[in-house]
């Protein structure tokens, strides 16, 4: 059964607290709309277990697509000992960029040629900024960098490392990037999040080995992370599928009271574009260990929303929090209250007047428009390729969207995007009047109730590609069904 409720999506990353059928049941029972899969963790056998779950959910006619979210070219340190060692402040510590067993002294990290980039007066910064360590000395013929810790911190495995304002000469697509994008493009991954991207090239790079690999169409998620990446937003929007505002390591390479710009800015250029946009890191963070949030962690998802993102995403509260579903069924009430108090009206207007005003883009802030001026309960959008559906959501409309499609593929390309909902059929129906039946039939089916008001909307005869009509129905038409 579809959950309709709200029209934000959520973006729910799966891990140890919820890899199991079951528990991924009650995320989507929560809201969860895309399944995340963090590349930088865990195993190909702990990964598969979740490409399974959506196989699984797939049978049952469940569209919930996995996305795999690489490890990106990024610094992150090796092993500690005992998986965490607590760095103490004014201490001296060395980085090797040979792998060792980190402890409280010394540690190592994956990237090799740091020792060749950074420079002294520099400051490395850890675990989201979270470790502060500042360059002291250089030795290239070591190959080992001293740092001194400006504050006390424990760091654990693989955090992630960072160097604000330089400039690092890592590669768009690691060898290892390389290795879990081909097994999950073997295991069937529906959409890819592509990290630390800096510039449209990373995305043309990862395209490029998509087409080597047979899957060149599989939707790439850019995650704009840098100040090289928020520079150069709109050449990479040409050409990536979608963006994620990944607010950790942002707030690390640009001042932190600068990000919520970023992210407004960011918004608006995908509003523009009619491209989804995802909002994330830290959404809830305080729910991995409380059962509520605190009310800035509320604001911040409600400002997200009422900015215009399409989606909002939970990390580490969903996958190895003490709390999974509450922190998505959290953001899915936060959703449904900031969606009552949108402005409809405005946002189908924006939608059109940064559309290429086509017919096509008529119809479709049409079909927006009187939906929210007849106070339809849904959108009925039958379209093959999803195109139309994605018109319909840059406008905005107040109901959600139903699309109705006989590809899978494009069942879950859609799934990032506002307010649209797949339902995968066979065979398309080829008359109006079928669609009409079908659509009805289904409207009662998810709750609608008697005199409903529903749009349907799609392209006659199917298979054309372009949109061509609008009927409005009320649930109750076709009598008692």
């Amino acid at each position: 059964m579809l959950n309709i409720s709200k029209k934000t999506k959520i973006v729910a990353t799966i891990g140890p607290a919820s890899n199991t059928l079951e528990k991924v049941r009650e995320l989507i029972d929560a809201g969860m709309n895309v399944m995340r899969i963090n590349f930088s963790h865990g195993t190909y056998e702990t990964h598969k277990i979740i490409i399974d779950i959506s196989k699984q959910l797939i049978k049952e006619h469940i569209y919930i697509p996995t996305m795999l979210d690489t490890a990106g070219p990024e610094i992150r340190c090796h092993f500690f000992e005992n998986g965490k060692v607590e760095i103490i402040k004014d201490s001296i510590v060395t980085i090797h960029m040979k792998e060792i067993l980190g402890t409280a002294t010394e540690f190592s990290v994956n990237y090799p040629k740091l020792v060749d980039d950074i420079h002294v007066g520099d400051m490395i910064k850890i675990d989201d900024g979270k470790l502060r360590l500042d360059v002291i000395e250089i030795c290239k013929q070591k190959r080992v960098i001293k740092v001194k810790a400006f504050n006390t911190h424990v760091i654990s495995n693989r955090k992630g490392v960072n160097i604000p304002g330089e400039r690092m000469t890592l590669p768009a697509l690691s060898d290892r990037d390389r290795k879990d994008i081909k097994f999950g493009v073997e295991n069937g991954i529906d959409l890819i999040a592509a990290s630390f991207t800096r510039r449209a090239e990373d995305v043309i790079q990862l395209k490029e080995y998509l087409k080597e690999l047979g899957a060149p169409d599989i939707p790439i998620i850019a995650k704009i992370e840098n100040k090289q990446g928020v520079d150069n937003i709109n050449e990479i929007l040409e050409v990536a599928d979608g963006i994620m505002v990944a607010r950790g390591d942002m707030g690390v390479d640009i001042p932190p009271e600068e990000v919520p710009v970023m992210q407004s800015d960011i918004i608006l250029e995908c509003r523009k574009i009619g491209k989804p946009v995802i909002v994330a890191t830290q959404m809830l963070d305080s729910m991995q260990s409380n059962p509520l949030p605190t009310r800035a962690e509320v604001s911040d998802v409600a400002t997200a929303i009422k900015e215009g993102a399409d989606a909002v995403m939970l990390s580490a509260e969903t996958a190895s929090g003490q709390y999974p579903v509450e922190s998505a069924a959290m953001q899915q009430r936060i959703a449904i209250t900031m969606e009552q108090f949108l402005p409809y009206t405005q946002l189908a207007n924006f939608g059109y007047n940064y559309s290429k005003k086509k017919r096509s883009d008529a119809i479709a802030t049409s079909v927006a428009s009187t939906a929210n001026l007849i106070d339809a309960k849904a959108i009925v959008c039958f379209s093959e390729t999803g195109k139309s559906a994605i018109r319909i959501s840059k406008s905005r409309p107040k109901c959600p969207i139903v699309m109705v499609t006989s590809d899978p593929a494009a069942g879950m390309r859609v799934a990032p995007y506002f307010g649209i909902f797949s339902i995968v059929v066979k065979t398309l129906p080829q008359l109006i009047e079928d669609m009409e039946a079908f659509a009805l039939i289904k409207m009662r089916q998810l709750g609608l109730k008697p005199n409903d008001n529903v749009i349907i909307t799609g392209g006659t005869p199917t298979g054309t590609g372009s949109t061509n009509f609008l009927r409005i129905v009320a649930v109750n038409e076709l009598g008692d069904i």
